[in-house]
């Protein structure tokens, strides 16, 4: 009987921790953890590095502390750059490691800390050359910085974070700033939906995700890549402003070849690059790129919340560079459920209401052999601003199907060879789109007639991806939920803990009243 009654009381005990510890964001910031290490430029790399008062100098020192994972606090700025001063590799590591600059209860985003010159943040001075993550990462309660040339005015663009086919989750708490190393802010317009000055586009300016890899400055060789990529990723985004984000690599001359299941979760956030081109590289979100893919490649992309000043896209163009197009199969899933949607782009934009603020299958310079996007899409719950409507477009070549959850006359269709093989209602009348057939390429080539059919309609025939969410049930859609970022949602870990220890105390307590009368009937 002590036997069980101990066991039991184990099992208590490992709940009630192993519970308690899945509780780490809070809305006093990151909770305390077991490994952290702070840094800030100002810091010794031989120092410490366990209390703010001693912390390590560099990013990539600190990375090399927690080979298991941990926190990293930002105490101070923390520059990352292409010299040797400021490492843009991090080492590799197991488990996560979570980045932030509100700890334990501390924000110290609030006023420079010690000797800092500037409030902590991670300063991105590495145009054109990423910064390297070799292992999960999560962001929160965070200050991004993209570096302003302090010459020229202007700020650095092209700042680059490449996973390198880890999972990211970014959290709400994410700000983005523009300021040279004393802190000065850029003068520079920080619309995203126009051009700009200085010779900066607002789209421009945020740092662009890759969960992939990616090539990196001129003297480098672009020899890495040419693997077969496995497994399963997911991204959660719910803040920060982003150039773009990409399910694949950038400027690889030995493309890498996706066999995985990628599961994008968008909840928040700002995503700012525009072109209103079906054959540009850098659209807002692309769920393939600059990769080949497998008839087993999936990537579930669901999008709830966030502002989108440009397109979202499934199979991405490859590359501006002369790396070549790969053959892309396998399938996509965007589903739009929400997000505010930004139509009118300024005066230096694609026009008003004929470009931007799409919805597209694929890029037109790809190679396709069995490739599928399921788009599914609830306008009642998007914000379409100024325009008040959605474009959308299939492409020849892609088995492209569209799934309205509510009845709308905000969707528009676009496009010659551009079509769907299957719509879905609920659709208002007169607004399904032209299914245009195959034709082989001429000097000129002119979509044929179609023929639409007042009252038929195909029916829906969506097919959905075999995935499981965090807990291992499938859900609806057959997609993976969105796991939990910044502060937590639903119920809190601390409550299931509780509940776990009064079940098992429950379950303790039956056994001993059982134990006694077995005994008094002995």
């Amino acid at each position: 009987m002590r036997k069980y009654l101990s066991l039991l009381l184990a099992l208590v005990t490992v709940l009630s921790l192993s519970m308690l510890a899945a509780v780490t964001v809070s809305a006093d910031g990151i909770e305390k953890a077991a490994n952290a290490i702070f840094v800030a430029d100002s810091g010794d790399d031989n120092a410490a590095g366990t209390t703010p008062d001693a912390p390590v100098a560099t990013l990539a020192n600190a990375f090399s502390r927690l080979p298991n994972g941990g926190v990293i606090v930002l105490v101070g700025c923390v520059t990352i750059d292409k010299t040797e001063d400021h490492p843009r590799v991090m080492p590799a590591h197991e488990g996560v490691i979570t980045l932030t600059s509100y700890y334990d209860g501390v924000d110290y985003r609030a006023k420079p800390y010690g000797t800092e010159p500037v409030t902590p943040r991670l300063s991105l001075r590495n145009g054109t050359a990423d910064l390297e993550f070799h292992g999960d990462i999560v962001m929160d309660y965070l200050r991004i910085n993209v570096g302003v040339n302090e010459d020229a005015g202007t700020i650095m663009t092209n700042a680059i974070i490449t996973m390198n086919y880890h999972n990211l989750t970014v959290g709400e708490h994410i700000e983005n700033c523009y300021e040279d190393p004393n802190g000065v802010p850029s003068s520079f317009d920080l619309d995203y939906s126009s051009q700009g000055n200085k010779g900066n586009s607002g789209r421009n300016c945020p740092p662009i995700l890759f969960l992939g890899s990616s090539a990196n400055t001129s003297d480098e060789v672009r020899d890495v890549g040419g693997e077969t990529i496995t497994g399963d990723y997911t991204v959660n985004i719910a803040g920060g402003a982003w150039q773009s984000v990409r399910m694949g690599d950038r400027d690889l001359e030995n493309l890498n070849t996706l066999d995985c299941h990628v599961t994008l979760n968008i909840t928040g956030g700002i995503f700012a690059f525009w072109t209103g081109l079906f054959h540009s590289s850098n659209l807002s979100v692309m769920c393939a790129a600059q990769a080949a893919t497998t008839p087993n490649y999936v990537c579930d992309m669901t999008i709830t919340g966030g502002t989108f000043y440009g397109e979202v896209c499934g199979f991405g163009k490859s590359s501006t560079n002369s790396f070549g197009d790969a053959l892309q199969q396998g399938t996509i899933n965007m589903n739009i459920l929400g997000g505010e949607w930004i139509r009118n782009f300024g005066v230096d934009s694609p026009p008003v209401g004929e470009y931007g603020g799409y919805a597209f299958a694929a890029s037109m310079t790809l190679l396709f052999d069995g490739a599928k996007v399921n788009m599914k899409i609830d306008p009642s719950k998007m914000d379409l601003g100024v325009m008040d409507q959605f474009t959308v477009a299939g492409l020849d070549g892609v088995e492209t199907t569209l799934e309205m959850v509510t009845e709308s006359d905000k969707i528009g269709f676009f496009g010659l060879d551009l079509f769907f093989n299957e719509t879905y209602l609920p659709l208002t009348t007169g607004n399904q789109p032209e299914e245009t057939k195959a034709v082989e390429t001429k000097a000129v080539d002119e979509p044929k007639a179609t023929e639409t059919k007042a009252t038929e309609t195909k029916a829906t025939e969506t097919k959905a991806v075999d995935t499981k969410d965090a807990t291992g049930t499938k859900d609806a859609t057959g997609t993976k939920a969105a796991e939990q970022t910044g502060e937590k949602t639903g119920i809190p870990a601390y409550v299931w803990a509780i509940v776990g220890v009064v079940v098992v105390a429950a379950v303790v307590a039956a056994v001993l009243i059982i134990g006694k009368k077995n005994k008094t009937k002995e």
